[in-house]
């Protein structure tokens, strides 16, 4: 028989037992991490990107607006940068031409394949500079002619471009390398040019990019030239498709091989390195003293060792497509996976981390000079990408926080610090468990313009769920310094 309960311990009329409080957290994000599209929860990373960019790490910005710099274009097909200028390869309905595009906006132009043109000349090409030293007596005295060669055409043209050599037109000669091997890929080093076609490497002789005397039985000197097959390995049995220097070697690349060229002077040695190859010519790129490559299924920095991968974050399961191009600090992909998914991808050395653009044409070709980057597309434009503009349209989401739990959890307060420009707009939306981000029923949290130094704060409702992503986007320029999230445990989910 139980006991009685006492009257003191009885609740009287309008009286109720306060509930338990739940636990309460705080989550404060003073660093944001890149993009991070195969791993998306709890990482701390950015699932999702849109005209992102990690120049201002710790910070988030967007990224720089591009602008047309050059259109008109019918058939682009490459693009190349050499000091303050570019070089545009395209075709017309009666030839293909290069033009020589100055900093100052001149063009001069030159003719690749004057007439009998089609649809089959649009192939990538391989533009190289060669010094030639023109006095091999005066050590002292003599000069660098400098020329341009470009490949697979065997053709050659002046460095400098202006009025003095070329014609009332504005146009400008280039002239046929005779008794040349047909190159498709190649790059100089050691006063020679190297270069591959499907299954040999060439380098020809010294300081003479046109002398490809190769030794004889009577004849064999340190200045000829040099030529070997690179199939004696079965497992490096493929096309070449690719070459460069770096670190003070030639390497070659072949779709799943790399070859290093050691020795420097004829005859030179072939050295099989690593089983890693290159998708194609365009993707390989020296980025801040790294050789940076695309092969079949993820992108991979050489330093010397045996390459590593560095684009798994990427969730790249399969490449049809890869251009890649440098600033020195940022290496630009576009790439096109086997489901067709197209992407602008941009990677941070400085920092090792990945950021997306929108890609609204297909690019064909990157190019930096010390006027910036630049890349043609196939839409007949020339863009250039560091304009210091940001008047277009960014967002990112974050990582699904669930705070390595599935309880169900409430988002008590949202506070965030960022400046903003005069322009810009800043929304941030509230997405939860797996939703999909929808302009229409997605919870917009909040709406703010600039300008200056804001701490927007948010009591949001309605919050209960497993995890929550946050989405940011907006219009502009706008810094995002740092987040701070309190949320709850308890309760259940009811809908």
């Amino acid at each position: 028989m139980g006991s009685a309960k006492k009257k003191s311990e009885e609740l009287s009329y309008m009286q109720t037992a306060l509930p338990t409080g739940g636990r309460s957290k705080r989550s404060v994000r003073i660093q944001w991490g890149g993009l991070d599209r195969r791993y998306t929860t709890d990482t701390g990373e950015l699932a999702r990107e849109q005209n992102i960019s990690t120049a201002e790490i710790p910070y988030l910005v967007p990224s720089q607006k591009r602008a047309a710099y050059k259109s008109g274009y019918l058939h682009p097909i490459d693009l190349f940068g050499f000091d303050d200028f570019l070089l545009c390869i395209y075709r017309t309905e009666q030839n293909v031409k290069i033009d020589y595009i100055k900093a100052d906006g001149t063009v001069y132009s030159g003719f690749i394949k004057e007439s009998g043109v089609s649809a089959d000349d649009d192939y990538p090409r391989c533009v190289v500079q060669f010094n030639v030293y023109n006095s091999s007596q005066d050590v002292l005295g003599g000069e660098y002619d400098k020329k341009l060669l470009i490949f697979p055409d065997k053709l050659s043209m002046d460095f400098v471009i202006n009025g003095d050599n070329t014609d009332e037109r504005g146009v400008f000669t280039l002239s046929r390398i005779t008794n040349m091997p047909d190159l498709k890929y190649a790059c100089v080093h050691l006063s020679r040019l190297f270069g591959v076609d499907d299954g040999r490497i060439y380098a020809s002789g010294f300081n003479d990019y046109s002398n490809w005397n190769l030794d004889t039985a009577d004849e064999s000197l340190a200045n000829n030239a040099w030529c070997s097959p690179a199939q004696s390995n079965t497992r490096a049995n493929s096309e070449f498709t690719g070459i460069t220097t770096f670190a003070n070697h030639v390497v070659a690349f072949k779709k799943s091989y790399m070859h290093e060229l050691y020795n420097n002077k004829n005859p030179f040695r072939i050295q099989d390195i690593f089983a890693e190859g290159a998708l194609s010519n365009k993707s390989i790129c020296d980025t801040d003293g790294r050789l940076i490559f695309v092969s079949k299924d993820n992108v991979k920095i050489y330093t010397g060792s045996n390459p590593r991968e560095i684009g798994n974050n990427l969730a790249l399961d399969g490449l049809e497509t890869a251009v890649g191009g440098s600033d020195g600090r940022f290496y630009y992909l576009y790439c096109k996976s086997l489901d067709n998914e197209v992407h602008i991808f941009v990677y941070d050395t400085l920092n090792s981390m990945w950021a997306e653009q929108e890609c609204h044409s297909e690019v064909l070709s990157f190019a930096h000079t010390s006027g910036g980057m630049y890349m043609l597309c196939a839409d007949g434009r020339i863009y250039k990408m560091d304009t210091g503009l940001y008047s277009h349209a960014w967002s990112f989401e974050t990582d699904l926080c669930t705070g390595h739990s599935i309880d169900i959890k409430h988002i008590d307060k949202v506070q965030i610090m960022c400046d903003m420009a005069s322009d810009s707009v800043l929304r941030v939306y509230a997405l939860y468990g797996d939703e999909v981000f929808d302009e229409r029923r997605s919870q917009l949290l909040c709406e703010r313009k600039g300008a200056g130094r804001r701490c927007v704060r948010i009591r949001p409702r309605m919050t209960a769920e497993y995890g929550y992503r946050l989405r940011f986007e907006g219009f502009g320029y706008v810094k995002i310094y740092q987040m701070e999230i309190e949320t709850s445990e308890g309760g259940e989910l009811f809908v």
